[in-house]
């Protein structure tokens, strides 16, 4: 099975579901950070719809012979620079920023309305849940094995809910009991709660990064998903 993970450079999601047996993709505008992606050599760096689409050189598509015909599977990860309610600034209402606003709700629409049967987009709580489309699920990351806080919203088309369990007498679960969070537009309440786990400053890219119990979940669930039903 075929499934490009859209707007990634991590390769946390691509090479969950390579370790799940796909023939997995990925595509940003910027090179991969993954050794095992870079090793396979099936990231597209580059314009999502380009890949989509084949507008590609002849010679890009010689990156691996595995270049996908088809896709089964799409996960994608609009940027949420525009989208985000953590943004605070004073030019917030600007037109230079409602432009750009108005062209993120557009690229999340565009990668929505690609032609692909099974579809998941993910975003952090922002306007496009409140303000386009409510999401299908809300998830965290600490109900996955990774001990934070960050409410992540999944946006599923022709996909199951992922569902996550609790430790039991007979059986140790996904879910953890989170240790720290990350920042939202509540500073104050989070002062009360628990420890912020990357600072306000701090690196775009590193904040941006996806969660690893979340992939390994989408992989598996997925997976077994769509072997029962393609």
């Amino acid at each position: 099975m075929n499934v490009l993970v859209a707007c990634e450079y991590s390769g946390i999601v691509r090479d969950a579901f390579e370790d799940a047996g796909w023939n997995a993709w990925s595509c940003d505008l910027l090179p991969t950070e993954s050794e095992q992606t870079k090793v396979s050599r099936k990231h597209y760096q580059g314009d999502v719809f380009h890949f989509l689409t084949k507008f590609i050189l002849p010679d890009e598509l010689q990156l691996s012979d595995d270049f996908p015909l088809s896709l089964d599977l799409m996960i994608g990860h609009p940027p949420c620079t525009y989208l985000s309610y953590a943004y605070t600034g004073k030019e917030r209402y600007s037109i230079e920023r409602m432009q750009k606003k108005i062209e993120a709700y557009q690229f999340f629409l565009d990668l929505w309305s690609a032609p692909i049967e099974h579809i998941c987009l993910e975003n952090p709580m922002s306007y496009i849940h409140s303000g386009l489309i409510p999401c299908t699920q809300i998830i965290e990351p600490y109900y996955f094995g990774d001990p934070y806080k960050k409410k992540t919203c999944l946006w599923l088309k022709n996909l199951p809910k992922l569902t996550y369990s609790e430790d039991t007498l007979f059986e140790k679960g996904t879910k953890v009991v989170p240790t720290h969070q990350f920042l939202d537009n509540n500073l104050k309440s989070q002062r009360k709660k628990l420890p912020i786990l990357l600072p306000l400053y701090s690196d775009g890219h590193a904040r941006s990064k996806f969660h690893k119990g979340i992939a390994k979940a989408m992989a598996e669930q997925w997976t077994e998903y769509l072997h029962k039903n393609l």
